[in-house]
């Protein structure tokens, strides 16, 4: 676990990859946020604001969202965010959700989801609606399975130089309870684009 990158948070992920994406693609990049609550990521993505056409998605009709239902949505994404919601589901609610942001995921899109860290010690607990954690290596057998490929997975953490020397003070009792002060993880995905797809599109990008 402790090998595994880290990264400051999950809108400095997303931020660096549009920047890296949008400018390919000859058009804004489609973002569906599910799950997204009060839309905290919508202001935290405002360097890249104009590169984007943001959606959002949430059971809650008290706030201003563009979906209330997954079924409702037809459309797919350049890049689907799903933050902090797979650990209020049980197993098979989690094998739904992510089977579900597989499909409203489009062909070379790619999917951003994070969760807490199963592996530290307290944040789990920390909130009475979760229902059930997840292992990053049981979240990437998950996404295979829907189908996605280049799987990655970052711990989430800022990284100053008062949290990297508690780090190394005490990572040897962290490795013996195996353990990680990193508070979530954020596991990163393509769908697959068929090979017809990606032909198609690059020949449209030139023309």
């Amino acid at each position: 676990m402790r090998k595994l990158p880290i990264v400051p948070s999950l809108h400095e992920w997303l931020i660096a990859h549009i920047k890296a994406t949008a400018p390919t693609l000859g058009r804004q990049l489609r973002l569906l946020d599910v799950g997204a609550g009060p839309r905290l990521l919508w202001p935290k993505l405002a360097p890249v604001a104009t590169l984007i056409e943001y959606k959002s998605h949430d059971v809650d009709r008290s706030l201003p969202h563009d979906f209330y239902d997954t079924s409702e949505i037809k459309d797919q994404f350049d890049l689907v965010v799903n933050a902090e919601v797979i650990e209020h589901l049980d197993v098979a609610g989690k094998l739904s959700l992510v089977q579900e942001l597989f499909r409203l995921t489009a062909p070379g899109g790619w999917l951003a989801l994070t969760t807490p860290n199963a592996q530290h010690p307290t944040v789990f607990w920390r909130d009475c609606t979760h229902v059930a954690p997840i292992h990053y290596y049981d979240l990437a057998g998950m996404l295979a399975r829907a189908g996605y490929s280049r799987i990655a997975i970052y711990r989430v953490a800022k990284m100053t130089w008062r949290k990297r020397l508690t780090a190394w003070r005490y990572r040897a009792l962290l490795k013996l309870l195996h353990c990680d002060f990193a508070q979530s993880i954020l596991a990163v995905a393509q769908r697959p684009a068929p090979p017809s797809y990606a032909h198609n599109s690059s020949l449209s990008r030139a023309t």
